[in-house]
């Protein structure tokens, strides 16, 4: 018989396959993402950003004032359990008996969701824009991130290993300080003072890091709508009971995890506020002298340090059991 009439017995190769579905995949994935592309230019191709940064500053506005309300509406909780139930109480109900129960407050939510929502999204825009204009795509600016998240998880893989000791000539010849950490400025007839455009002062890092605060506020803002609101697990705490919102906030905040995760997103908020209030101002045409713009700065500093202090008493009051 001829061998080669014989059926085979090799199991077939699914790698060509895989290799034939890969071009299919890589086609849906660019479909989509044109079609994402196309609706996003749709939305927003035709605006201003002058209409974009007003915006974000009236969205903005109407969460700064939302957030001091809810601080005062918080620092009710020293007043006692039965007192601050009774406030939690009266949100829901107010407007009755002419409104239904929950209407008031869902008319707040949607608000609150609406404006959050088009202060992401005009944000977002800027910032592609701003990018834009650089020449850098999302890409390029998520490298640096993603580079150091995986460094992070080589150290971790490799036991955080420890760099062996330079030798005596590998080691760097000390220098004066003179206020700069540039090679090129390291020479002693240098000037003794930082250079003005890279001076790293507290309101310049506060603005560059208002999409990464943002960033932390949006987990937070989902975070305690889970925790206190919607009581789901694992965010609640066990022993979570509808009704009862003081006996809610003091179980979640005794969990030291929650408190320190509740106060860094309040300096988050600090830092937010300040600067976004600032900034608000400014778009919309309020600080028209020097003077005018001090006295802005002094209001948007006061309102941002007083609703993260008042915020952050309430998870100290509770660990140190001022509050229980």
């Amino acid at each position: 018989m001829n061998s080669a009439a014989q059926p085979s017995t090799e199991r077939p190769v699914t790698g060509t396959t895989r290799t034939a579905t890969a071009p299919a995949d890589a086609s849906v994935t660019a479909g989509i993402a044109a079609v994402a592309g196309d609706a996003w230019q749709r939305m927003f191709g035709d605006t201003h950003s002058s209409d974009l940064k007003l915006a974000m500053a009236a969205s903005g506005t109407v969460l700064s004032v939302f957030t001091v309300g809810h601080m005062a509406g918080n620092m009710q909780v020293y007043l006692g359990r039965d007192h601050y139930n009774e406030y939690a109480e009266f949100i829901r109900t107010v407007g009755a008996p002419v409104l239904p129960r929950n209407s008031v407050l869902w008319v707040v939510r949607i608000g609150l969701i609406g404006s959050a929502a088009t202060h992401v999204l005009a944000g977002t825009e800027l910032t592609l824009r701003a990018m834009s204009a650089e020449g850098c795509t999302v890409a390029d600016a998520l490298r640096p991130i993603t580079w150091r998240v995986g460094a992070a998880a080589q150290k971790i893989r490799n036991g955080f290993p420890t760099a062996p000791a330079p030798s005596g000539t590998q080691r760097y010849r000390k220098a004066a300080f003179d206020g700069a950490f540039l090679a090129s400025h390291f020479d002693r007839h240098a000037p003794r003072q930082r250079p003005r455009g890279r001076r790293r002062s507290v309101p310049r890092i506060i603005a560059r890091s208002m999409r990464s605060t943002g960033a932390v506020l949006g987990l937070f803002t989902v975070y305690h709508v889970l925790d206190l609101t919607a009581g789901a697990r694992p965010a609640a705490s066990v022993s979570h009971t509808h009704g009862d919102a003081y006996g809610n906030l003091v179980a979640s905040l005794s969990r030291p995890s929650v408190a320190v995760f509740y106060t860094a997103s309040m300096a988050a908020l600090a830092g937010h506020m300040i600067h976004g209030l600032r900034t608000a101002a400014m778009d919309t045409g309020v600080t028209g002298t020097a003077r005018r713009v001090r006295q802005v700065d002094t209001i948007a500093k006061a309102v941002g340090g007083v609703v993260a202090l008042g915020n952050v008493s309430i998870p100290v009051a509770v660990l140190t059991k001022v509050v229980r």
